[in-house]
């Protein structure tokens, strides 16, 4: 994709010589596209050669970027025509009204002033400050940087015995962020500065995070939690001739500079620079502007004001327990994910694993392969080898030593002496927990030893949650496998549906954890489907009573049987996204009384397939034995209800419309013999939408903003409820308006 510019500026035609595809103003006014707004405030002295490197870096992207140059105006720039900052820069005032998706903060070369002296100060002050609220993503360089810690932080800066000017090799210091995703184990940088800051006083601040250094160079870049601020003291998009024009001025100068370290060949100045950092430049930038801006910046960009959701729900917890599910175990690749997600919190002391899921479209669960052992003619042989193909990958890409051929052959052994189908499936967690045992250095707990259920097959809570709790007493940190248990029989059962969640949230109840982690590939609850609604909005936080309303309008959220262990005792739980662990995703708590509400509703959802009967009587509420009449004509098809609305004469009661398909007239007929009703009528072809917030009860204006989002498509609405934990609203409607209803109404709640 292109990086859209100004008509004319100057680094068009060097960019165009580089195959940098670059569009100007003419041609994307031709595009009906969403560019990404991105605004560089350049203080450097040479304005063009800053442009031009910043410019090539942004090109180099997938995405289309649109580009505003801005200058201060209590500066003016002594380097640069005056023609050139008329023509392509603009003032702070004539951008203080506008909403940008991402902005560079460059380097200048004041970083031996003090920052209050630097005449320009005040105004950099107002511009970071109205940064914070109109820029998604905001990317400080050098001095840049320093000044963006000092203003936000109040971190100092300190001067160096000597300027540090170089090439020098670079770490990571946090191997699981996205802004240094594809990066080596080490990487370098160019350097040029005079001043520094000190890691202790950055480790001090809560909201930052050290993400890449050097031993010689110190602190490379610096992240806030909420990945809006990014701090990078290097000079990344420096060209392979910046620090030789530097070094060639200072000794021309006679300031007898030092040779710039790693940058010529054997620090021989007369032979030409070796450029060792390009494609880490453009790696770093095409992350930032992928992950850190065009992932995650609102499609409407006015809504940048007010999209600050991840501080809401920083959980401080002293201990987590972390699950993960079947994709963020699907490969070695995965498992590594997963193992670097534990290693970076010393409080995710228990883990539980789920099998590993599909590693994409098309593959097998491992589960899968494992249930289809059991069935009948089946060829066990072959799909155990499969089995341990899959666990083979992820045990060669770990580089650990563990025993697969002698778990396959107990597993194979133990099924042909008698064990059950439950036994199989179950293997696959069993395999995956031993694995990653082995892999992060934790205690294997078998789930077997210490989750109960009875002869039935019937959980055992109380037992579970003290033999859970004895045991996970011994451990400091241990991994359960999920999804199994053992019976009174000494025989392996499983839960059903969200077997390892179960686990999870059970282990989380016997060691009282502050957290619970549910981590998958998904980043949270989202505020509608996303198949109806481009990039939903993920939920920040939301109520156990919020979430049992969405699931029963057909979210797909965690079951009930995977909460209900947490919910009782008032654990929250966390629902992340393996894959990009900096997203805070979304918190579940029983009472969000004490969390910033930033959202007027938590969810959409809705289903198609219902279909109504309406049942007129005069005076029907006070005939006692109508409902129970009525309610058994439904006890006798096997037709479940759905929802039942009553006014004073009439009756609507909600089914599923595949119960009463071919059984309408027969049903009509039954209704009016049993409750002795004349007028009984039934529609089919309706959707049913959920609006969920807890702010119902106490803002009328939401149920305002859902019939007028409505009202504003020509969308009738049939059928209206409000619910009796007056939570939620449930609304009939035609299923051809299904799809547009959902639109207008996410579109109504998250407009400005």
């Amino acid at each position: 994709m292109p990086i859209k510019v100004p008509n004319d500026l100057p680094a068009v035609d060097t960019l165009t010589k580089e195959n940098v595809f670059v569009m100007t103003d003419t041609r994307a006014m031709t595009q009906d596209i969403r560019p990404l707004q991105i605004l560089i405030l350049n203080l450097m002295p040479t304005k063009v050669d800053t442009e031009t490197q910043l410019t090539r870096l942004l090109g180099n992207s997938p995405l289309q970027v649109e580009l505003e140059l801005l200058q201060t105006s209590s500066h003016k720039a002594s380097n640069t025509s005056e023609e050139h900052m008329i023509a392509f820069y603009k003032t702070f005032d004539q951008v203080r009204n506008s909403y940008f998706d991402g902005m560079i903060i460059t380097g200048a070369p004041v970083e031996l002033m003090e920052f209050e002296e630097v005449d320009y100060w005040d105004e950099l002050c107002e511009i970071m400050e109205w940064s914070k609220s109109h820029v998604h993503s905001t990317f400080h360089i050098c001095w840049g940087a320093q000044a963006g810690l000092y203003y936000h932080y109040g971190i100092k800066k300190h001067i160096l015995d000597e300027k540090l000017s170089g090439v020098f090799e670079h770490h990571l210091d946090y191997k699981t962020g996205m802004l240094f995703r594809g990066f080596d184990d080490t990487f370098y940088v160019p350097h040029s500065r005079n001043t520094t800051v000190y890691r202790e006083d950055v480790e001090a601040v809560e909201d930052l995070k050290i993400i890449a250094s050097s031993d010689e160079a110190g602190i490379y870049c610096i992240k806030s939690e909420n990945d809006r601020q990014i701090f990078i003291m290097g000079h990344s998009e420096y060209d392979w001739d910046t620090l030789l024009k530097e070094y060639m001025r200072d000794k021309e100068a006679g300031l007898e500079p030092k040779v710039p370290c790693n940058y010529f060949p054997n620090d021989d100045d007369t032979q030409e620079p070796v450029v060792r950092w390009r494609s880490c430049a453009n790696l770093l930038y095409s992350n930032w502007l992928n992950y850190f801006v065009y992932q995650s910046t609102p499609y409407d960009i006015r809504m940048i004001h007010e999209e600050d959701l991840a501080p809401v729900i920083q959980e401080k917890a002293d201990l987590k327990v972390a699950k993960f599910g079947g994709t963020s175990l699907a490969d070695a690749a995965r498992f590594k994910q997963a193992a670097d997600v534990i290693s970076a919190d010393e409080t995710r002391k228990y883990v539980v694993v789920s099998a590993p899921g599909k590693r994409r479209e098309g593959d097998i669960k491992v589960t899968d392969l494992l249930i289809d052992c059991t069935k009948p003619d089946a060829n066990t042989e072959e799909l155990l080898i499969k089995v341990s193909a899959r666990y083979r990958e992820i045990i060669r890409g770990l580089g650990i030593k563990f025993d697969l051929d002698g778990e396959i052959a107990r597993i194979k052994e133990t099924f042909e002496n008698g064990a059950g189908a439950e036994y199989v499936a179950s293997r696959g967690e069993y395999l995956c927990g031993k694995i990653m045992a082995e892999y992060i250095g934790y205690d294997f707990v078998d789930a077997a030893d210490v989750i109960f259920f009875d002869d039935k097959g019937e959980f055992l809570p109380e037992k579970t949650n003290e033999a859970l709790a004895k045991e996970l007493a011994n451990h400091d940190r241990a991994l359960v496998p999920g999804f199994y248990g053992i019976d009174a029989n000494g025989v392996i059962r499983t839960f059903t549906r969200g077997g390892s969640d179960i686990t999870g949230a059970i282990v989380a109840e016997a060691v009282k954890a502050d957290l619970y982690e549910n981590w998958t590939d998904v980043t949270g609850m989202l505020m509608a489907d996303p198949k109806i609604v481009k990039n939903p909005l993920t939920v920040p936080i939301i109520t156990y009573k919020e979430l049992r309303e969405l699931s029963l309008m057909g979210a797909e959220v965690m079951h009930e049987d995977s909460v209900f262990p947490v919910r009782k005792v008032g654990i929250p739980i966390n629902i992340r996204n393996t894959a990009k662990p900096d997203e805070p995703g979304t918190l579940i708590v029983q009472n969000a009384d004490y969390y910033q509400n930033v959202l007027d509703i938590s969810g959409i959802s809705g289903r198609k397939g219902y279909a109504s009967i309406t049942v007129e009587k005069d005076k029907l509420n006070e005939d006692p034995e109508f409902r129970g009449n009525l309610l058994k004509v439904f006890e006798k098809h096997s037709i479940k209800i759905i929802n039942m609305l009553s006014s004073i004469d009439s009756l609507n009661i909600i089914v599923n419309e595949k119960d009463m398909k071919g059984r309408i007239r027969e049903l009509t007929n039954e209704i009016k013999a049993a409750t002795g009703v004349t007028k009984v009528s039934a529609s089919t072809g309706i959707a049913m939408i959920a609006v969920v917030g807890r702010e119902m009860s106490t803002s009328p204006a939401i149920a305002v903003k859902v019939l007028g989002a409505l009202a504003s498509k020509r969308i009738n609405v049939k059928i209206i409820e409000n619910g009796s934990e007056k939570i939620s609203m449930s609304l009939g409607i035609d299923e051809t308006d299904y799809i547009p209803a959902i639109k207008a109404i996410y579109t109504e709640f998250t407009k400005k």
